[in-house]
């Protein structure tokens, strides 16, 4: 009976540290893709960014200039990464899909703010 118990003892001790390990798996990918997809929308406004100071893009009241945001499109980007979205938006409004008014720097001549938006998946 002692040699049983010890064995189912050790049975469920095993379980235990196996279903540990594989959650501390799961939550270790699905921060990955976080960290991937907040990457992605850095790299949107930068993109952005680059493209106001080289003119390919002009500001336009609470958009890109295409009417659903401008698609960020990258080779580059892991697989989980569906698209990157970036926006346009007026002082003291609140960007579609965001929460915060648009507040830039006084004084700066900047009258709007850039906003990135991510689709991604969570791949594990």
């Amino acid at each position: 009976m002692i040699v049983l118990a010890t064995v189912m003892l050790v049975v469920l001790m095993a379980n235990f540290i196996i279903r540990l390990f594989l959650s501390q798996t799961t939550l270790t990918h699905h921060q990955i893709s976080r960290i991937q997809a907040y990457y992605a929308a850095m790299a949107g406004v930068n993109l952005a960014l680059e493209n106001l100071r080289t003119n390919t893009w002009t500001f336009s009241p609470n958009r890109c200039p295409n009417p659903d945001g401008c698609l960020v499109n990258d080779a580059n980007f892991p697989p989980i990464i569906r698209s990157v979205r970036v926006i346009f938006c007026p002082r003291g409004t609140t960007c579609a899909g965001g929460s915060n008014p648009c507040n830039p720097p006084v004084d700066t001549g900047i009258d709007f703010c850039i906003n990135s938006f991510v689709n991604y998946t969570y791949a594990p």
